[in-house]
């Protein structure tokens, strides 16, 4: 009786732990899947390295760059970081800028495009 209760808790054992097996075998293979798109969609998102070689950025691109490539591979290109994100605004009539120069005006229609900034027009 007692290789019957024996041979009968080793099947039980047996089949029991297949099953988790299985389960975890396909979660690991799941996660592998979904970091691997999650990579390609980063890159994607950011572009090949070599655009961005020898230029400066600005401080949001370089958060991107930052987290998809790391900290080596910005120095090798020699990708460096602006304090601020300057760029056109209102039709390329205008500039975001923190503060506008004496010969500018805040145009608050087109200021949403600058964030943070204001949007200076010529006078």
């Amino acid at each position: 009786m007692d290789a019957k209760a024996f041979y009968c808790v080793f099947y039980i054992f047996l089949l029991t732990m297949t099953v988790p097996s299985l389960c975890i075998r396909e979660t690991l293979e799941d996660t592998a899947r979904d970091h691997e798109v999650r990579d390609k969609r980063q890159l994607q998102a950011v572009g090949p390295i070599a655009a961005y070689a020898g230029i400066a950025v600005s401080p949001w691109v370089w958060a991107a760059l930052l987290a998809v490539y790391g900290l080596t591979l910005l120095n090798q290109y020699r990708v460096s970081r602006t304090s601020n994100d300057d760029h056109a605004c209102a039709g390329n009539r205008g500039w975001c800028r923190s503060s506008c120069r004496s010969y500018e005006y805040i145009d608050n229609y087109h200021s949403a495009v600058c964030g943070r900034y204001k949007c200076c027009r010529s006078r």
